[in-house]
């Protein structure tokens, strides 16, 4: 949690050239897009915050949408929680989330807010429990699912 905290007031204090990072709980959310209250415009630029129950969130917003990479911290150790891409306020893109041991807990991809390519799974101890593939969000090809090996339609 300092660690996060920290860093922000780094990022704070130095800047990086751009834009300052918004708390995002100064902007307004209006059917689904983040607005500057003071214009009432949609806000673009790096945002930060803590989401009740979820932890620290990171990222950036274009036209008061979720775009670009975005990082979720764990409330009670500042551990990465999960990390991925968006565009245009879509999931789109890697994806991967932690336990809060740190070890990978999921590896996914995104297209268009929907499973598509590569995906794995693992145990809190590092163990492998599921690997396969998604297709416009259905599972295809062959799977390996808590040891065992199913196959689906092919891919």
């Amino acid at each position: 949690m300092n660690r996060i905290l920290s860093l922000i007031g780094v990022v704070l204090v130095v800047g990086c050239g751009g834009p300052e990072p918004r708390d995002m709980e100064t902007l307004q959310l209006v059917g689904g897009s983040f607005m500057n209250p003071v214009d009432g415009q949609p806000y673009s630029g790096p945002v930060f915050g803590f989401q009740e129950g979820r932890g620290w969130v990171t990222g950036s917003l274009k036209d008061g949408e979720l775009d670009g990479l975005f990082e979720m911290y764990y409330n009670e150790n500042g551990q990465l929680k999960s990390k991925g891409t968006f565009k245009d306020g879509e999931m789109d893109g890697p994806f991967e989330g932690y336990h809060e041991n740190g070890q990978l807990f999921i590896k996914e991809t995104y297209k268009d807010e929907v499973l598509d390519g590569p995906f794995e799974r693992y145990l809190d101890n590092g163990e492998l429990s599921g690997k396969g593939t998604f297709r416009d969000g259905e599972q295809c090809g062959e799977w390996l699912e808590d040891g065992e090996t199913v196959t689906y339609n092919p891919c």
